[in-house]
C-alpha cells in the first residue's frame, strides 16, 4: 500500500492563535454581552467594596467576571468549576478573560459578594432593551415554575419527625457501642458508621435547639440542609424546592421581572410580581395588559388589581368560592349562584333552593358564611344524589367572607374574560410564558439550584433570567 497521511504526533508542541475580531464575529452572544458590559456597566459600585489601594493583591476586574458569569449562564453552564476549566482551553472564555485564569472559589465569592450589584444589572438590561424597542410593555404574561433546591429528602420533616429520628439514631449508636469485636476490619467499619450517625445526630439536635416555639415554626416539612426550601408539587411529584416567577413581554419574549419564593402557591405572589415589574421597568403599568393563570386568583388579588387600576386578565380558580372540594361529579359551593343585598348574603343552589344568612363565622383564622339547605326540600330534588355525600342527612355550603365582598369585581372579570379579546389574551399567555420555562429547563437544563437559602436562590434565578435575555439580545443582533 502506498497510502499517504498527514503528520500526526501528539508529542509535538503547538500554540493556538486567537483572533479577537474573528471570535466576536462568529459568536453573536459573546458580542452582545461584551458590548453591553463595556457600554452600560460602571465598575464604581464594585470598587467601593475593594480595599487594596496600598496593600494586598490586585482584585479581579469586575467587568471580566461579569462577562464570564453572564456568558456561562447564557450558555447553560452553571458550575463554577466548569467555568474555571473552560478559561484554560475555550477560546471564547480566553477572549473574555483576556487570557486570565480564575479559580472556582473566586467566581462563587464574586457572585455572593456583589449580589446587589448584579441585581441592578438586570434592571439596567431591561431598561436598555426597552430603549432599543425590544420591550414595549403593551402585554405582559406572568407565571411561575418549581425548581429543585440543593437539598435531599433524608433530612426533611417536621419537629416531631426529627425527634423520632434522633431517638432512632441514639438507639443505633447505643447498639453499636455495645457490640465489641477484635477484628480490625470490623472495628474500622464500626468507627466509620458511628462517625456518620453522630454527625446526623448533631445536625438534628442543632435544629431542635434552634426551635424555641413550635407554634412559630413553619407547619410544613423543613429540610435541615436548606431550611428555606419548602415542599412543592410539580405535576405528579413532590420535592424540596422553590417557586420561581417571571414576567415576559410580548414584543420579543424578553423577561421584564423575576422573583423566587418558598411559597408553593402562586396566590401570594401576584402583588410582589406587579411591584417587581414596576421597579425593573419604571412603568406604572396602567397602559399594560397583564395576563396570569387561575393559580393567582384570590379575592385580595382581584381587589388589589382594581384599586391599582391595572388591566389584568385573572381567571377564577377552582373552588375559590367554597372550602369543600368534593370528588367526582358532586355539586360544590362554586356551582351555586351567590347574591348580596346590603347585609343579607344569599345562595341559590342548582336545585333552586334559596338560603340566606347575615353572620360570618370564624374557622381556623378564616371567616365563612354558612349555608345549610332544608333537608326536607332536598328530599325530592333531582340533584340530591350529586349534592349529598355518602347518604348523609345534611349538607353545608361554606363560602368565604371576602368572596361576597368582591362579587361585583368577579362578575366584571368573568365578563371581561368571556369576550373575544379576553379569550385571545389568555391563549397568548400560555404561548408567551411557557416556552420561556421550556427553554430554561429543557434546552439549557436549569432544573436544580446549586446554592442554598432563599436570598442566594433569588440571586441565581436573576442570573438565569439575565442569561436568557442576553440570548434574546444576541438573536436580535444587539452590538
Amino acid at each position: 500500500m502506498n497510502a499517504r497521511y498527514r503528520p500526526y504526533n501528539l508529542g509535538e508542541g503547538y500554540f493556538t492563535l486567537i483572533d479577537p475580531k474573528d471570535i466576536k464575529n462568529r459568536n453573536p452572544l459573546l458580542k452582545a454581552i461584551n458590548a453591553f458590559v463595556e457600554e452600560h456597566i460602571s465598575i464604581e459600585p464594585f470598587s467601593l467594596s475593594v480595599v487594596n489601594e496600598f496593600e494586598g493583591a490586585p482584585a479581579v476586574h469586575p467587568k471580566m467576571m461579569l462577562k464570564i458569569i453572564f456568558y456561562s449562564y447564557a450558555k447553560g453552564i452553571y458550575s463554577s468549576r466548569e467555568m474555571e476549566d473552560r478559561m484554560r482551553w475555550d477560546p471564547n472564555y480566553i477572549y473574555l478573560s483576556a487570557n486570565q485564569n480564575v479559580d472556582h472559589s473566586t467566581i462563587c465569592n464574586f457572585i455572593l459578594k456583589y449580589g446587589d450589584e448584579i441585581k441592578t444589572v438586570f434592571s439596567r438590561l431591561v431598561y436598555v432593551m426597552a430603549k432599543m424597542g425590544y420591550i414595549t410593555m403593551d402585554f405582559v404574561a406572568v407565571d411561575g415554575t418549581k425548581v429543585r433546591a440543593d437539598a435531599g429528602m433524608k433530612f426533611t420533616g417536621n419537629v416531631g419527625e426529627f425527634r423520632r429520628q434522633r431517638d432512632r439514631i441514639e438507639k443505633k449508636i447505643e447498639k453499636i457501642m455495645h457490640h465489641t469485636t477484635n477484628e480490625p476490619e470490623d472495628k474500622a467499619h464500626r468507627e466509620k458508621k458511628l462517625d456518620v450517625l453522630k454527625r446526623e445526630k448533631t445536625k438534628i439536635e442543632a435544629f431542635l435547639t434552634d426551635v424555641e416555639n413550635e407554634e412559630n415554626l413553619h407547619k410544613g416539612k423543613i429540610n435541615l440542609t436548606d431550611r428555606d426550601a419548602r415542599m412543592v408539587k410539580d405535576k405528579d411529584s413532590k420535592y424540596m424546592g422553590y417557586n420561581c416567577q417571571i414576567a415576559v413581554d410580548e414584543e420579543n419574549d424578553a423577561i421584564v421581572g423575576t422573583e423566587a419564593s418558598n411559597e408553593a402557591s402562586d396566590r401570594g405572589l401576584l402583588q410582589p410580581m406587579i411591584e417587581e415589574i414596576r421597579d425593573r421597568t419604571g412603568e406604572t403599568l396602567n397602559r399594560t395588559e397583564i395576563s396570569v393563570d387561575a393559580g393567582y386568583f384570590s379575592s385580595d388579588n382581584i381587589r388589589y388589581c382594581h384599586e391599582q387600576g391595572l388591566d389584568v386578565y385573572l381567571p377564577e380558580g377552582k373552588g375559590e368560592g367554597g372550602v369543600r372540594q368534593w370528588k367526582g361529579n358532586l355539586i360544590r359551593g362554586r356551582d351555586c349562584r351567590l347574591e348580596m343585598e346590603e347585609d343579607i348574603k344569599r345562595l341559590t343552589c342548582p336545585g333552586g333552593q334559596v338560603i340566606e344568612t347575615m353572620v360570618a363565622k370564624e374557622d381556623r383564622g378564616n371567616y365563612f358564611y354558612r349555608f345549610r339547605p332544608d333537608a326536607r326540600l332536598c328530599k325530592d330534588c333531582s340533584l340530591r344524589a350529586r349534592c349529598y355525600r355518602n347518604n348523609s342527612t345534611y349538607r353545608d355550603f361554606r363560602v368565604k367572607k371576602e368572596y361576597f365582598e368582591t362579587l361585583a369585581l368577579r362578575a366584571l372579570m368573568t365578563e371581561k374574560l368571556s369576550r373575544v379579546h379576553g379569550k385571545q389574551r389568555m391563549r397568548d399567555r400560555s404561548c408567551l410564558v411557557e416556552h420561556v420555562f421550556g427553554e430554561i429547563k429543557e434546552i439549557f437544563q436549569f432544573r436544580r439550584f446549586r446554592y442554598r437559602s432563599l436570598e442566594k436562590v433569588r440571586l441565581i434565578w436573576q442570573l438565569v433570567c439575565i442569561g436568557y435575555n442576553f440570548r434574546k439580545m444576541a438573536r436580535l443582533a444587539y452590538e
